[in-house]
């Protein structure tokens, strides 16, 4: 098993991001709020965060708690925060919309990459709400600024999701990057990555913070 893998440490505070970069992470998710599972983080954390770090940095766009189903106004929203974060030299966003029959919502998507071509999207843990993550997962390959897909494998966390999430790598290995999320830490991330084999993880605690 090759050892060799990603790890992306999902942070909300200036200081935590500092230390993960310390303690090995290889790109950062910045976000607010993971106490509500990730919200966009404010202009001035960008800010600090890209003066404080040199690994790649994802940032989360998310403009609202609950739900992925998204109204213009919220899509206004967003649109203006990837203004600000491709002005400011990132163009990796962690970004997902459903629609209200918890499916992909190819229209909202498309409102965003039709204006910046530029992005590299991972469209994230919203996939895990779907009635059929391999059906929905086919309608993103579509969209070539759609790079990977973070997923617990529809369940929980990745540990109970791990047989779902290697079935997504099987299928589409060669086509999109599938990132295993939930309850991954810095103890169990060799174990899990023995049963999955992917190229990246994602969590809170994926390295000591």
């Amino acid at each position: 098993m090759n050892l060799n893998f990603t790890k992306e440490a999902c942070v909300d505070n200036i200081h935590d991001a500092i230390n993960v970069e310390k303690n090995g992470a290889d790109q950062i998710e910045l976000c607010s709020r993971l106490d509500l599972d990730g919200l966009t983080p404010s202009k001035k954390l960008i800010l600090q965060t890209i003066r404080a770090v040199s690994v790649p940095i994802k940032v989360m766009i998310r403009s609202r708690p609950g739900d992925f189903t998204y109204n213009q106004d919220d899509i206004n929203t967003m649109l203006e925060s990837i203004r600000f974060c491709l002005k400011n030299g990132i163009n990796d966003i962690a970004f997902g919309a459903l629609n209200s029959k918890r499916k992909i919502d190819e229209k909202n998507i498309n409102q965003i990459i039709s204006r910046y071509k530029e992005l590299n999207i991972t469209f994230h843990k919203a996939i895990d709400l779907v009635d059929n993550q391999i059906d929905e997962i086919k309608k993103l390959l579509k969209f070539n600024q759609i790079k990977a897909i973070l997923t617990s494998g529809g369940q929980k966390n990745a540990i109970e999701g791990q047989e779902n999430i290697k079935k997504l790598f099987e299928c589409f290995k060669n086509k999109i990057d599938i990132i295993a999320a939930g309850k991954i830490t810095n103890k169990n991330i060799t174990k899990i990555h023995n049963t999955l084999g992917l190229k990246i993880y994602h969590g809170k605690k994926i390295v000591n913070n």
